[in-house]
């Protein structure tokens, strides 16, 4: 059985907080972006696998929805659907789990080396 996905209310987002959280092995963040005269306020997510942080994972998707409360469903929505997704995965051992994390963190480091 999938868990509910919980987001906050969009005053939560408007108020410029950022929203982490997690369903089974899915994890998403939501930040918030301020609008300017050309583009509205809107809000950035992005989703990966667990267990580890987002810095020690490879992001999946990141999509951005409009900072309304219809965009604010459409976020709901899209994060069910990773949800299911991510959690009929075949379950990863330990040590699978541990080198996807060492590999990000090994790729993040030659990434910043090259800079």
């Amino acid at each position: 059985m999938e868990e509910a996905i919980f987001l906050p209310v969009l005053s939560h987002f408007e108020n410029e907080n950022f929203w982490t959280a997690s369903g089974g092995r899915m994890r998403y963040r939501v930040d918030p972006v301020k609008g300017d005269e050309e583009n509205p306020p809107s809000l950035t997510a992005q989703v990966w696998e667990g267990p580890w942080r987002l810095q020690d994972s490879t992001v999946e998707e990141t999509k951005s929805f409009p900072m309304t409360e219809e965009g604010l469903e459409e976020l709901r929505v899209w994060v069910m659907a990773w949800q299911q997704t991510i959690n009929a995965r075949p379950e990863r051992s330990l040590a699978e789990t541990l080198q996807a994390r060492d590999a990000r963190r090994a790729e993040l480091e030659a990434q910043s080396k090259e800079e």
